[in-house]
């Protein structure tokens, strides 16, 4: 009985963090890597606060251990429903960052799937959009899922870790 346990325990831990990326890159616009980076990442209260805190912390620490710049902006999502000048206050921020920290890529987060069990947050999607702020294209996008059974703070630091490989893959930072 304890050897099915285990098995069925260390079954779980292998495959309960699953992290897929997709993406594309536009080379044509730079031939270098953008070295200041600002992201921008919404959240909701409750289990996706903590899954962003986490996320946050994990890529400060990738770009730290990799001796690059970042800044990362975490917003509340505006509530569903009839409320007016909801995003100037963000847009400012974000704008603000931009310009008084020279920013040369805007990262930003688009949550478009959330899923929950048992009032705990399960799965995530983003789309990833990365736009260089001198010319206002878009040099990178990607769809990215993130999911684990263990908790949130499990699968926001394998997801940190798959994005900035990824951005770093690719030449983007």
């Amino acid at each position: 009985m304890k050897q099915r346990f285990v098995l069925l325990l260390l079954v779980m831990l292998l495959t309960s963090c699953g992290v897929y990326i997709k993406f594309v890159v536009d080379y044509s616009g730079t031939n270098r890597p953008y070295g200041n980076p600002l992201i921008v990442i919404p959240y909701e209260r409750g289990s996706t606060r903590n899954f962003t805190n986490k996320l946050k912390e994990n890529m400060e620490a990738k770009f730290e251990e990799d001796a690059k710049q970042v800044e990362i902006l975490l917003f509340e999502k505006a509530k569903k429903g009839l409320t007016l000048n909801t995003s100037e206050g963000r847009e400012a921020q974000v704008n603000s960052s931009i310009v008084s920290g020279n920013k040369d890529l805007l990262l930003l987060f688009n949550p478009t799937n959330m899923q929950y069990y048992n009032g705990g947050l399960i799965s995530v999607t983003y789309e990833l959009v990365g736009i260089d702020t001198q010319t206002n294209k878009e040099v990178w996008k990607a769809t990215f899922n993130s999911s684990s059974s263990l908790g949130p703070a499990m699968f926001a630091e394998k997801s940190a870790k798959t994005i900035f490989e990824k951005l770093k893959a690719d030449k983007v930072i």
